[in-house]
């Protein structure tokens, strides 16, 4: 076992990059049938009556109530106010490159608060490597960033992603990182549930228009991103430190356009590859980089 697990603990970042990039076209996808708040708050009922069946035969310990409103606020913060944040801008027609882009801010932004919020520190090479990662995301979506149709909403609505993931996940490294995944997938989602019906009820028609491609989006949001990526997220962060588990976004929109260049026969040419490959080393010189900030 400890051999299966240390294999596991290396192909987290992997599996992780692979399942958060299928989330923009599957995103895509589940908006043609539904409103953005709808699609979330069925995604959370679905996991907390999956998860809930689960809880009553495993029985296991529940935390306090301090430690459940810490799990509680990055709920809301990362699977409401994040993605709900996310699907808008997408549902305003922002392109998924432009919405992978200002996404990719995050994190250049969790660089820029780490220090003064978890007390980590980042040094020059690290630096150089948050900013050749930008600029190979940049590269690699330099031909699919055109503004397009997208609405001002839109835009607005990807502004705040990175704001949003970035205090998540810092809040989240802080508060509540070494919670039971169980307790947390329950809580979390019962919170971001709650909010997420409340704006949906508050703003949406509630219309859906049920398709087996519809089906199949809440499959997948469900468990590849839900129970895959968003518990993969929860563990690396609590056994590494934020900036460099942060720096892994920089690869899922490169890998978003690759996948789709491998499922839709998309366009993926050598300045594309070139920019991934300037991503990587951006991404493996902040993992591997250590020492004092100068």
């Amino acid at each position: 076992m400890t051999g299966r697990k240390s294999m596991f603990v290396r192909a987290m970042p992997f599996l992780f990059i692979l399942s958060w990039a299928s989330g923009f076209p599957i995103t895509r996808l589940g908006l043609e049938y539904t409103e953005p708040f709808t699609l979330l708050w069925v995604r959370s009922a679905i996991v907390i009556a999956l998860v809930g069946i689960y809880a009553l035969f495993a029985r296991f310990p529940w935390p306090g109530w301090k430690e459940m409103a810490h799990i509680a606020v990055v709920g809301v913060t990362l699977q409401c106010l994040y993605l709900g944040s996310m699907f808008m801008a997408l549902d305003g027609d922002v392109s998924q490159g432009v919405a992978a882009l200002i996404a990719g801010m995050q994190p250049l932004l969790t660089a820029a608060v780490v220090g003064f919020t978890l007390g980590e520190r980042v040094n020059r090479v690290q630096w150089v490597g948050f900013a050749l990662g930008f600029v190979g995301v940049f590269i690699v979506l330099s031909e699919r960033t055109g503004v397009g149709a997208g609405t001002m909403t839109g835009f607005i609505f990807a502004g705040l992603t990175p704001i949003f993931i970035t205090f998540g996940s810092l809040y989240q490294k802080k508060f509540c990182a070494n919670s039971d995944l169980r307790v947390v997938m329950i809580v979390q989602q019962t919170a971001a549930g709650v909010c997420n019906f409340c704006i949906a009820m508050a703003i949406e028609t509630g219309e859906i228009v049920w398709s087996s491609a519809l089906i199949f989006t809440w499959i997948w949001l469900v468990f590849v991103l839900t129970i895959g990526a968003t518990n993969l997220l929860y563990l690396m962060l609590r056994h590494g430190e934020a900036s460099r588990v942060s720096s892994l976004f920089y690869l899922t929109p490169p890998t978003a356009v690759f996948l789709g260049w491998i499922t839709y026969g998309e366009t993926m040419d050598l300045i594309a590859l070139g920019g991934f490959a300037v991503a990587v080393a951006g991404v493996f010189l902040i993992t591997r980089s250590s020492g004092p900030a100068k």
